[in-house]
């Protein structure tokens, strides 16, 4: 197996290049007093340094003037209060600043910003001042040049696929960000959605290697998980975080890799991480071939209040090992019916174990009887349940107000992908138009991090003011677009 330094090197190798473009704002200066202030509109999301000029109007300034910039992905942001801010993240993800000037300047801030407006505050000044020389400088390594448009008859698709990739564009910096705003690094969920995005949009095939090496350079964890995340900046570091479902869906992002590249050097250098992850998984099986919970666990699934997770593990499980199955039969290697032959074995025992016959649902004692659209959702994707019998089920939760429902675009591209699994093409154009176009009609101009219909407050860090409204797992609407023709 290859070292650290070798899947780090790797990386390096394939570091994009970053594209920059200066953004002018609406307004070209700002002549002010204390207290004064002013908005600035990009007219656009951008990720980037703001720069501008600081002067004297006629006095020469004799003390320091003191700015309070604020940047906002709408204008809900530009309006909230940060001092009652009481998230479980940290405060100072919220972007404003403080600043002292000491003497006139042009000033650009060391702070990379995800925002779309900017509000100047003159917080203290002695003399009138003027701010002027505003400008954005705006980085992406995706190449919008090669960006088609879709041809589309509905209206309403056309502005999703709009959306969808504008708002990869954002999160695609010198790796798949999460967002932008808040976290900017690298995961595995957000990685495997960005990608499968990347590959029909932008298909920028450095930055999916890129990424894929970081992850295989990382430490596991005691049971030989990946991490699920890694810093990139200042140097590189792996998250102390393990989440079991990503880790199989690393092995997803490896199989997704080569069939839309068939480059077998990748995966040469990735195969024998990808088999550790499965074999691990697989050491968690108990007797009936379903997945025990270990200690120092967690799995992710969706930022649903109260979620249990066991049987939608299982699915994850199984559509990993179907798609490595299909990648090592396509690559001829031995160990191939090692996992294939598991296939039938461990779903038939999901069906067994996990579903509830009197009530046609996944429910069940591991997951304390909890009925969830995310359960389902995984069984299917697993192939445990298809045909009539799955599309039924599906559309059967979805419309169940007892179910637990999806809180964030990350599973509800899951649920698509299940619909056009089973052929339900007409229902996934429906589902995205409702979940995405939802986002669409409220103004959006890169799709959020998380979405409620019926509770826009709705935040899984207990604060909305936290939330990303530039969000990469948010991206898939293109990918699906784009794909399936729809």
């Amino acid at each position: 197996m290859k070292d650290k330094n070798y899947f780090l090197a790797k990386a390096q190798e394939n570091m994009p290049e970053l594209h920059c473009r200066n953004i002018i704002p609406d307004a070209t200066e700002f002549v002010a007093s204390d207290g004064d202030s002013i908005l600035l509109d990009l007219g656009q999301h951008a990720v980037g340094h703001f720069s501008f000029t600081f002067d004297r109007v006629d006095v020469f300034v004799d003390a320091p003037v003191r700015l309070i910039i604020k940047f906002g992905e709408d204008m809900r942001e530009i309006n909230d209060d940060f001092s009652e801010y009481k998230g479980v993240l940290s405060k100072t993800w919220l972007q404003e600043e403080l600043i002292n000037l000491d003497y006139p300047q042009k000033i650009t801030l060391p702070r990379r910003y995800a925002c779309k407006y900017i509000k100047i505050t003159i917080d203290r000044t002695t003399r009138p001042i003027r701010l002027f020389d505003f400008s954005f400088c705006a980085s992406t390594s995706a190449d919008v040049s090669v960006l088609k448009p879709i041809n589309s008859n509905d209206a309403l698709l056309n502005k999703i696929d709009i959306v969808a990739t504008n708002t990869l564009k954002e999160c695609i910096q010198t790796v798949f960000e999460d967002g932008p705003k808040r976290d900017r690094r690298l995961w595995i969920g957000d990685l495997r959605l960005e990608a499968l995005t990347n590959y029909y949009t932008f298909n920028n095939l450095e930055i999916v290697r890129r990424c894929l090496y970081l992850f295989a350079a990382g430490e596991c964890n005691e049971l030989g998980f990946l991490p699920s995340f890694v810093y990139e900046t200042p140097y590189y570091h792996s998250g102390e975080a393990h989440i079991e479902d990503y880790a199989l869906l690393f092995v997803v992002s490896v199989c997704d890799y080569y069939e839309h590249t068939n480059d077998i050097s990748v995966v040469n250098d990735l195969l024998d991480i990808c088999k550790s992850q499965l074999d691990c998984f697989k050491s968690t099986l108990d007797d009936d071939s379903i997945v025990t919970k270990q200690n120092g666990w967690f799995a992710f699934i969706d930022w649903c209040p109260g979620l249990e997770v066991m049987t939608s593990l299982q699915g994850v499980y199984l559509y990993a090992l179907e798609r490595f199955a299909g990648l090592l039969k396509a690559i001829g290697d031995d160990d191939c019916e090692n996992y294939t032959s598991l296939l039938p074995k461990v779903r038939l025992a999901s069906k067994n174990h996990l579903y509830n016959e009197n009530r046609n649902v996944f429910i069940n004692s591991r997951d304390n009887n909890q009925f969830s659209v995310h359960s389902q959702v995984w069984m299917i994707l697993g192939g445990v349940i298809d045909g009539e019998e799955a599309k039924k089920l599906l559309l059967n939760c979805l419309d169940n107000k007892k179910a637990m429902q999806p809180c964030t675009p990350y599973m509800h591209h899951y649920v698509v992908e299940a619909m056009l699994k089973l052929g339900m093409k007409d229902e996934a154009v429906q589902y995205l138009k409702k979940l995405w176009g939802g986002m669409v009609e409220l103004g959006a101009d890169t799709f959020w991090e998380a979405y409620v219909p019926d509770d826009l407050d709705f935040s899984p860090y207990n604060d909305r003011m936290i939330n990303s409204l530039c969000h990469a797992w948010s991206c898939t609407p293109s990918y699906f677009i784009r794909k399936y023709e729809l």
